[in-house]
């Protein structure tokens, strides 16, 4: 009997002591990214639609206008912004993200040519949806002169 009482208090302490020590050994909790740090990244378009209507879809074999295809928007960096427009002009400035975290505004556009058309060196994108580490949807807050003055969506990816 004291053989089997011995055994019982044995086999408690242990399930007790492995119990105590689980509660302390569990990880912490991976922290999410911000939409600042998600948006940081380097972009191609995916797809491009003129008010509503698709101009491009990587992969596609005939597209309304492949020029997509060099699209590229560089957000690498904390505050300076790169952008490869459609028509292969290169431009840089700087951008920012507003506080609700639903608008991207690229400011100071310029390149040898001069600023991108009609935007005196400035296009507003809205943010659509929620922004991941490998897409990001962005619209054209007006109509942009270069989409023959309609509003631009944009599927980007990165890589």
């Amino acid at each position: 009997m004291k053989i089997f009482q011995g055994l019982l208090i044995c086999l408690l302490s242990v399930q007790l002591l492995s119990c105590g020590s689980s509660a302390g050994s569990d990880p912490a909790p991976t922290p999410q990214p911000t939409v600042s740090q998600l948006v940081s990244k380097s972009w191609s378009v995916s797809s491009a639609s003129w008010d509503g209507v698709t101009q491009y879809s990587k992969g596609a074999t005939s597209n309304l206008v492949s020029g997509y295809s060099q699209f590229k928007l560089d957000l690498t960096s904390s505050t300076s912004a790169s952008l490869t427009e459609f028509d292969g002009r290169k431009f840089t400035g700087t951008y920012t993200l507003s506080v609700d975290n639903k608008k991207i505004t690229l400011n100071g556009l310029t390149s040898s040519e001069g600023a991108p058309s009609g935007t005196n060196g400035t296009l507003e994108f809205n943010i659509v949806g929620t922004p991941s580490a490998s897409a990001l949807s962005l619209e054209t807050s007006s109509t942009y002169i270069k989409a023959s003055n309609k509003k631009v969506s944009l599927a980007l990816v990165n890589p």
